[in-house]
């Protein structure tokens, strides 16, 4: 098994930017995943954001899961019809576009052909 990288979930994102709680924990990630995953030294300057191992920051797309489980399809699926209305149309949207993009570096890490993702 070879490790392709690390998601960084549910951080909560006023304005953009984790809450300084998570921030904290975050910036400690690429450390300890270079030294236990992938036994490597450590190069504590590395930001999350400037980590070529950090695959994504998903963030926590606010009520698009509860939204999700009830029509029983993916967020980045979610319709009008689905209760995805308002400023929930542009979180689907984010969704897409943030998964959309992990899965191409997933696909990358893993060294599989995706073809053209729309």
């Amino acid at each position: 098994m070879r490790p392709i990288g690390y998601i960084v979930l549910q951080h909560s994102v006023p304005l953009d930017r984790p809450v300084k709680a998570y921030d904290r924990w975050i910036a400690r990630i690429p450390g300890p995943y270079r030294e236990s995953v992938l036994r490597e030294a450590s190069d504590e300057r590395v930001s999350v954001a400037e980590d070529p191992h950090n695959l994504a920051l998903l963030k926590h797309y606010r009520s698009l899961m509860p939204l999700a489980r009830e029509a029983r399809k993916p967020m980045f699926q979610l319709k009008p019809g689905d209760g995805a209305i308002g400023a929930h149309l542009g979180a689907v949207a984010d969704a897409d576009r943030d998964f959309q993009r992990l899965a191409v570096r997933v696909a990358e890490g893993a060294r599989v052909s995706v073809g053209k993702i729309s």
